[in-house]
C-alpha cells in the first residue's frame, strides 16, 4: 500500500463486502457498510486488505469515503446496471451468476459510468483481481470479458488521460502518501581529530 491511490483497492473491497452482505442478508446498505467498517478495525480476517500496513486516520477517511460512495451508487442503480450486464452475456442466466461475480461487476460498471477521472483499465483490472480473490480464477476471466464488452458502451470507450477530468482525491492522496524528505547534513571532520580517529577505527570513509 505505497502508492497514492492504493487506498482505492481497499475501498473497493470494502464496498464489495458491503453490497454482498446486503444482497445475501437483506440488511440495509448503511448497516452493511457500518459492519464492514467496524470489521476493518477488529476482524483479523480483514488483515489481507491492508497487507500489514497500519492506516493513519487521514487514509481511513479516504478509504471509507470512496467505499461508501461506490457501494451506495452501485446498490442504488443495481437494476439498471444488471440490465446492462445481462445484455452483455445473452447466453447466461444473469440471476444464476455467483453473487460475488455479480457484485464485482456492478461496482466496476458503476465506476466506469460515474468516475470519469479513473482510467477504465484500472477499474477493470481491479475488478478482475477482486473476482479472482473472492471467487475463482475463471471468474476473473469472465469478469474481464464482460466488462470489456460493456466498456464499449460507456463514455470511457475512448478514454484519454490527457482530457480526463482531474482526480479530486489527487492532492489529498499525495499529501498522505508522500514520504517526508530527510535532510542530510554534511559535516567536515579532520582526519587527525578525535572524531576522525573514531571514524577510522570503525572503517568508515572520510569524504575528502
Amino acid at each position: 500500500m505505497n502508492t497514492p491511490f492504493s487506498f482505492r483497492r481497499v475501498a473497493r473491497e470494502c464496498a464489495l463486502r458491503a453490497i454482498y452482505t446486503c444482497e445475501l442478508s437483506q440488511v440495509s446498505l448503511d448497516d452493511a457498510l457500518e459492519l464492514t467498517f467496524d470489521a476493518f478495525h477488529d476482524d483479523e480476517q480483514l488483515e489481507d486488505l491492508t497487507k500489514g500496513v497500519e492506516y493513519p486516520d487521514a487514509t481511513l477517511d479516504l478509504v471509507f469515503r470512496f467505499a461508501r460512495a461506490l457501494a451506495k451508487g452501485a446498490w442504488q442503480h443495481r437494476v439498471g446496471l444488471d440490465r446492462t450486464l445481462s445484455a452483455a452475456i445473452p447466453d447466461y442466466d444473469y440471476n444464476r451468476l455467483a453473487a460475488v461475480d455479480r457484485n464485482v461487476m456492478r461496482l466496476a460498471l458503476h465506476e466506469l459510468h460515474d468516475y470519469p477521472y479513473i482510467p477504465p483499465a484500472v477499474t477493470i483490472n481491479e475488478a478482475v483481481e477482486m473476482a479472482k480473490k473472492y471467487s475463482t480464477a475463471e471468474s476473473g476471466k469472465f469478469v474481464n470479458g464482460v466488462l470489456g464488452t460493456v466498456l464499449k458502451q460507456t463514455l470511457k470507450a475512448n478514454f484519454d488521460p490527457k482530457t480526463a477530468p482531474e482526480d479530486p482525491d489527487l492532492g489529498e492522496a499525495e499529501r498522505i502518501f508522500r514520504a517526508p524528505k530527510v535532510e542530510i547534513e554534511e559535516e567536515t571532520i579532520e582526519a587527525d581529530s578525535e572524531q576522525g580517529k573514531l571514524v577510522n577505527r570503525f572503517g568508515w570513509t572520510i569524504k575528502q
